[in-house]
């Protein structure tokens, strides 16, 4: 296939995909210190104590404060300074999901967001940069677009395969049609190892959940968990079975009796690519049986290759060294959709001032 092809597929998958890039750059450049800048924008003070109430101790104190309902989720805060998050399911709202916000020091309740937490800093760049507020269908069109990402960087590299020769060029004297050009692709070559994780990590996540797992109408059976039954000792065994595991989210049994309850994580001393949820033990809720446990440390090279997209996706795999390359990287996505548009508009623009001028002749 000739170059000036590879230009034509390459400048239309551009002019699809260019006001996704800009906003999936910025939003995922936001994302990873979203929560350090949800604390600084909406500050709640949670006096830092030397440890946490037990779990069971702050389930019988939710029970106290919430309307009669069932929780589905627990979402165990990573940060000492933030609460933890629970995702409640009210009976006289039966079709509505409320997550409260939850002092892990003292039981109580200091908060509430909505089911998707887009009423918070945090969860509105979440929510827009997976789904763009449009649900299920959001997600199903961010998958197509990462499928649009990555054909942008093959046909980048496609028209660009000597991209050593000129690698660091940017004329900065010289028109703006050549700045431009010369500033996409530095960007995209430069960071072409970044695009390729995002687009193939973004678009399998979003492959996996709109089209492999299929997922059944969702109806809520309450009363399926009790505070007659131990969430800490259920937790204690997780970590016989699990060394050093390190507790992220419980999953409560609200859909059917026969749910499991579960209890995902990672490992205190895992490497940096382990998921925050990767290892996981479900359990029987009647006999207190283990029915599937997963330890990612043990798992197939393929299974913790996938589990590792989410480190990658989001930069935490080195702390604040990775994150910091992450905020400057995912940015790029944004340079180029701004370059690549007005790499075209400086185009069309030079050509109707030629073609003027061979009119006047």
């Amino acid at each position: 296939m000739k170059a000036k092809r590879w230009y034509q597929i390459h400048l239309v998958l551009g002019i699809l995909g260019s006001g996704f890039l800009f906003v999936i750059g910025i939003t995922g450049s936001l994302l990873v210190y979203g929560k350090e800048i949800q604390s600084l924008l909406t500050p709640i003070q949670i006096p830092l104590q030397e440890n946490r109430m037990t779990f069971d101790g702050l389930y019988q104190k939710l029970n106290h404060q919430l309307p009669k309902g069932s929780i589905a989720g627990w979402l165990v805060s990573d940060l000492l300074d933030q609460p933890d998050q629970i995702w409640f399911h009210d009976t006289n709202i039966p079709s509505k999901e409320v997550v409260y916000l939850l002092d892990p020091f003292n039981g109580t309740i200091i908060g509430s967001l909505k089911e998707d937490r887009s009423d918070s800093f945090y969860g509105f760049l979440l929510v827009l940069h997976y789904s763009l507020f449009m649900g299920g269908v959001g997600y199903f069109i961010t998958g197509c677009f990462a499928l649009v990402y990555l054909l942008l960087v093959l046909t980048g590299l496609k028209l660009y395969k000597r991209f050593w020769t000129n690698l660091f060029r940017l004329r900065l004297r010289e028109s703006l049609q050549i700045l431009f050009s010369d500033l996409h692709k530095f960007v995209g070559i430069n960071a072409v190892w970044f695009h390729l994780i995002l687009a193939i990590t973004g678009g399998w996540w979003s492959i996996r959940d709109t089209i492999i797992r299929t997922y059944p109408k969702e109806t809520v059976v309450h009363g399926l968990w009790s505070t007659n039954k131990s969430i800490d000792s259920l937790i204690e065994q997780s970590k016989t079975k699990i060394e050093g595991f390190n507790l992220g989210y419980i999953s409560f049994p609200h859909h059917t009796k026969d749910e499991p309850i579960g209890f995902y994580g990672n490992r205190y001393n895992s490497n940096r690519f382990e998921s925050r949820y990767g290892s996981y033990v479900l359990y029987d809720t009647n006999k207190n049986q283990i029915l599937k446990l997963v330890d990612m440390s043990k798992e197939s090279f393929q299974t913790q290759f996938l589990d590792s997209f989410r480190p990658l996706h989001f930069g935490t795999f080195g702390n604040h060294f990775s994150k910091i390359i992450w905020i400057l990287c995912g940015l790029t996505p944004a340079i180029l959709s701004v370059s690549g548009i007005m790499i075209f508009y400086q185009k069309r623009k030079n050509k109707r001032k030629v073609l003027k001028q061979k009119t006047q002749f």
